[in-house]
């Protein structure tokens, strides 16, 4: 049984996690949509609940074409977003190294696209986060090893001393130095 509060709920707030979970019916069109889909909410008493497309097509219901809730989740249109900044933020995990002219571009999108995509899905630009992972590389080398700071700024990616300082203090709020001690 589908709570339909909860249902209408997540349908209203259009929440991911329910993404697949069931489908509502909108009987003024009868179109099925996923939790997700981009159109306008319907009014509660229009709704009706589904655990499968299946039970939504047996109930006369069409699929929407926006949302496409016959297709598995992950697979439609209004997935291209997540899955451009999932995809974005696996490759620079991989390559940090990698400028994000040159990432978009092996993403068949543009920078800003890229940059819209990844702010809205994940709240953060492919810059913030690139600098994020060298942040992460210079502490585990500062904690973990004896290298001087300018070898450490080099090996975790960063073209000078200067701009490593500057960055590790912006993003820790204290020089590299002080963390060594």
């Amino acid at each position: 049984m589908l709570d339909t509060n909860a249902c209408y709920r997540a349908v209203k707030t259009h929440d991911r996690k329910f993404d697949g979970k069931f489908f509502v019916g909108v009987k003024s069109t009868r179109i099925y949509c996923r939790p997700i889909c981009p159109a306008r909410t319907p009014r509660r008493d229009r709704c009706s609940f589904f655990a499968t497309a299946l039970e939504a097509e047996r109930a006369g219901f069409m699929p929407c074409l926006r949302c496409r809730p016959d297709l598995a989740p992950g697979n439609a249109v209004v997935d291209a977003k997540a899955n451009l900044a999932r995809r974005a933020a696996l490759l620079l995990e991989k390559n940090w190294a990698i400028g994000v002219e040159e990432l978009a571009a092996r993403l068949g999108v543009t920078s800003r696209h890229l940059r819209r995509a990844m702010l809205d899905e994940l709240g953060t630009t492919p810059l913030q986060l690139k600098q994020s992972r060298r942040i992460a590389v210079a502490r585990k080398l500062i904690r973990k090893s004896q290298l001087p700071l300018i070898r450490i700024a080099y090996a975790s990616g960063f073209a000078s001393l200067r701009r490593f300082n500057a960055a590790f203090k912006q993003h820790t709020g204290r020089a590299p130095s002080t963390l060594r001690r």
